[in-house]
């Protein structure tokens, strides 16, 4: 079970931030997200060019746009054309469902979810309570050192991915992943 959470942790540290965030959803997130700034710009909402700036967008980004549109104002219209532009109740729920084909597409913001080292984490916790039959706790330590045997444990795993970084480090990145999984 060690060797399986160690080397799924290790294959996937291959995979760098900016190969995980390139791809087709950043660039249906750009455009969604170019719309809602043109949306915001707009003094006066016009019929002829916000509908022609919904239907110029490429096709994957039209496709989550509208089925949000249609989800959003579903009580409110039965087609595209019934859209009024100039009313502030379809603007809101306009915004609200590009804002909704925004969050649907492109990831959460901050730091990334480093998943395998969630799992190696979760793994080597649910490892010690089985064989050892005590909790596993981990905790911060003054001298920047692991004292007991989980917290040896949590720390030599944390060093196949990153070796060069200290307990501290160790002990925190175990904290996300348990409060991210708790």
């Amino acid at each position: 079970m060690v060797r399986q959470l160690s080397l799924s942790l290790i294959l996937s540290s291959d995979l760098t931030v900016a190969e995980q965030r390139e791809g087709q959803k950043s660039k249906v997130g750009r455009i969604l997200q170019n719309l809602k700034y043109d949306l915001r710009r707009r003094k006066r909402s016009n019929d002829l060019s916000i509908s022609s700036r919904l239907m110029k967008i490429p096709e994957p980004a039209r496709a989550v746009l509208l089925s949000d549109i249609a989800y959003t104002l579903r009580g409110d219209i039965d087609d595209y054309t019934q859209i009024d532009f100039g009313n502030d109740k379809h603007m809101k729920l306009l915004k609200a469902a590009i804002d909704s084909s925004i969050s649907k597409v492109v990831g959460k913001q901050g730091r990334p979810v480093n998943e395998p080292m969630d799992k190696l984490f979760i793994g080597l916790r649910d490892l010690y309570e089985a064989s050892t039959g005590k909790k596993a706790t981990a905790e911060a330590r003054y001298s920047n050192k692991p004292k007991t045997d989980f917290e040896k444990l949590i720390y030599l795993g944390y060093q196949i991915i990153r070796p060069a970084q200290e307990y501290q480090a160790a002990h925190k990145a175990y904290e996300r992943a348990i409060n991210r999984n708790s």
